[in-house]
């Protein structure tokens, strides 16, 4: 049976004192008998204040990862590396997340997993005591093609 794997960006937030100026990337590697497929969605610098939680910067369009046999479940590795952007040093966190997605089976109805992921932000130079947490939301579709 073959399926497509699509990713969306739901939302975006962030969580403490390190400043409003955000960019971040977002791999993922989907696994299923080997690497099958992988995507990168990359959102440029812009303004996201502590405590807010929104639509993604520029509202990037949903990422296919992958097209192909789906006999089992897939297997995916995500990696988010979120920046604080600063004027001479950038503050960055990294994070990653493993996730497995049960295949629709013949006949199946589509699969849907929306998941979170955090990456931690100190602020650098490590004298001052800053801290942010980045928090992604992210929305994996599974159908039968």
């Amino acid at each position: 049976m073959t399926c497509k794997l699509i990713m969306t960006l739901i939302s975006e937030g962030q969580e403490g004192d390190c400043g409003d100026d955000w960019a971040y990337d977002l791999e993922v590697k989907v696994f299923h008998e080997g690497l099958k497929g992988e995507g990168t969605i990359s959102v440029p610098k812009h303004l996201l204040k502590a405590g807010e939680v929104k639509t993604p910067f520029g509202d990037p369009a949903p990422l296919e990862l992958y097209e192909g046999d789906c006999t089992s479940e897939l297997q995916l590795k995500m990696v988010l590396t979120a920046t604080e952007v600063d004027m001479f040093i950038n503050d960055v966190g990294k994070a990653s997340k493993d996730l497995t997605i049960e295949c629709p089976g013949a006949g199946g109805h589509p699969v849907t997993r929306e998941v979170d992921i955090s990456a931690g932000v100190r602020e650098s130079p490590g004298i001052r005591n800053k801290n942010s947490v980045f928090t992604l939301r992210v929305r994996f579709s599974l159908t039968n093609c």
